[in-house]
């Protein structure tokens, strides 16, 4: 059977052209060595169906390697390990992907460019788009338009005190990669606590006079998911350059929205120690927010302000490139340093810093874009999860970081709620929803349900299953709405008008 897999991969290699008919033999001996075999025991090349990704068959090559000892164990993480060695085999180097990518984007434009850069990432399976279709997704109508929903089968639930705990780790100055997004990563082998990406690549940027680089992640969230990242390996950091860099590459990909995490604990994402942004072919719920209000500063002629319809604080500016930067590093220079304690905002304690901003770019109509999310990341005796992060009454189906994907309104949750809503689906249709309250797993999601299903009367089996995934949904937009800094409230909104006279 191993020969015959082996001969099926050479296959997928020549019909996605990741390899010649002259490099065929080469191939197959590059493989057959990794599997510590002398010959391909006159196998027959394969003729029969080929699938779109190879995941499979890498699947089933790596078993066979585990059950032969040719794995340092016989684990997923070194199977995994495995198949990216053999895919290696089929990946160009990354001096004729990057001169590929340049030479596209100057005959053919920068959207054709992305998209086969896009389409080569998939075939040599560093996009795996076969785990992330597990995913469940789904679209929540809500008070704020349609939010994008997602049950991520892929990762694990993060704890947001192990988040933090790792952005204060010291790197060794030894260490090799120095983490997940340094550009050493590119062709590294791997080992137990860090990634195989032998068959990662990445092309060099220039934003705001310097090196960055631009490479798509492995687990998709939405098209062309990309990860723009610096050239050093430095901590996450929102300054008036990053507003430059968010403009400079949107002004190179126009097709594309651009955004940071913030850089804090709790409000940031789960990579804090790298520089890094998130991009984008994608239309997020956020962008197609409307405008509350909106109003003009003198110092900014050229630009406008918008307070956005979100369960976020989100100040919209719109404009000319230069002036949305300038306007941009002002709103985080006074959000920095404000204070309103009638909302509970306290920018500092001490030395330690709790006001930040996440924000994202656009390039739309013909003028540039950047949505500003207010964030704080504070807490307290009350709220040591933060104050101004999801409600403990949420947890149950949102207890993460909120950061920069979720908060553009794509709801990425853990996969643990897919058996945990099943089983709820089947003691709600039969009337037995006391027993959650006996069980581990679903005890935290008693109170969670007797809030709302006495408002669905006469309810029919079949009916369960969309009215929890509604739920799901409604409650993603109050964990949104209880990050939000100012509330949609008469309070919330003097006070959103207090900071914006401070600009």
């Amino acid at each position: 059977m191993i020969y015959s897999n082996v001969e099926e991969l050479i296959a997928y290699g020549l019909k996605n052209k990741l390899i010649e008919k002259e490099d065929e033999i080469w191939a197959r001996n590059s493989i057959l060595a990794l599997l510590n075999l002398p010959d391909n025991n006159n196998a027959a090349p394969y003729k029969g169906p080929l699938p779109d990704n190879p995941g499979e068959i890498l699947s089933d090559i790596s078993f066979y390697a585990s059950e032969n000892g040719l794995l340092e164990a016989a684990t997923s993480t070194y199977r995994e390990i495995f198949e990216t060695s053999i895919m290696a085999v089929f990946t160009k180097r990354p001096s004729e992907v990057s001169k590929i990518f340049y030479d596209t984007w100057r005959d053919k434009g920068i959207k054709k460019a992305t998209s086969e850069f896009y389409k080569y990432c998939r075939k040599i399976y560093y996009i795996k788009t076969d785990r992330v279709a597990k995913n469940i997704t789904w679209k929540a109508d809500t008070e704020y338009g349609k939010i994008d929903m997602t049950i991520n089968l892929s990762k694990p639930e993060k704890d947001p005190k192990e988040i933090a705990l790792q952005g204060k780790i010291k790197v060794s100055p030894n260490a090799y990669p120095k983490c997940m997004l340094c550009r050493e990563n590119e062709g590294y082998a791997g080992r137990l606590n860090h990634p195989a990406r032998q068959n990662l690549r990445i092309i060099p940027l220039k934003l705001n006079g310097k090196r960055w680089y631009f490479q798509y992640s492995p687990y998709v969230y939405y098209n062309e998911h990309s990860i723009v990242f610096a050239e050093d390996h430095r901590p996450m950091h929102i300054s008036a350059d990053t507003f430059k860099n968010l403009l400079d590459f949107v002004e190179q990909f126009p097709h594309y929205f651009i955004g940071s995490n913030a850089d804090l604990p709790i409000v940031g994402g789960s990579i804090l120690t790298h520089d890094h942004y998130q991009a984008g072919r994608y239309v997020f719920p956020m962008e197609r927010a409307q405008s509350v209000k909106r109003f003009k500063v003198k110092k900014f002629p050229k630009v406008t302000f918008d307070i956005v319809c979100w369960p976020l604080s989100v100040l919209r500016v719109r404009g000319p490139k230069t002036q949305v930067a300038k306007a941009s590093a002002r709103v985080l220079e006074v959000w920095r340093k404000y204070d309103d304690k009638k909302v509970g905002i306290i920018h500092a304690t001490g030395k330690t810093p709790h006001n930040t901003i996440t924000p994202i770019a656009r390039y739309k109509d013909g003028a540039y874009e950047m949505d500003l999310v207010l964030r704080n990341n504070r807490t307290s005796k009350e709220y040591p999860w933060g104050i101004f992060h999801s409600r403990p009454e949420y947890h149950n189906i949102k207890r993460e970081n909120i950061g920069l994907i979720e908060a553009l309104g794509m709801a990425i949750l853990p996969g643990r709620l897919k058996n945990e809503m099943a089983q709820i689906g089947a003691l709600i249709a039969a009337g037995k929803m006391e027993k959650m309250k006996d069980l581990s797993s679903l005890a935290q999601h008693y109170n969670w349900v007797m809030s709302f299903i006495g408002d669905y009367k006469g309810f029919k089996a079949e009916d369960v299953p969309d009215i929890l995934l509604e739920e799901i949904g409604r409650t993603f937009v109050k964990v949104l709405g209880s990050c939000g800094v100012f509330k949609h409230d008469a309070e919330g909104k003097e006070a959103f008008l207090r900071f914006i006279y401070k600009i």
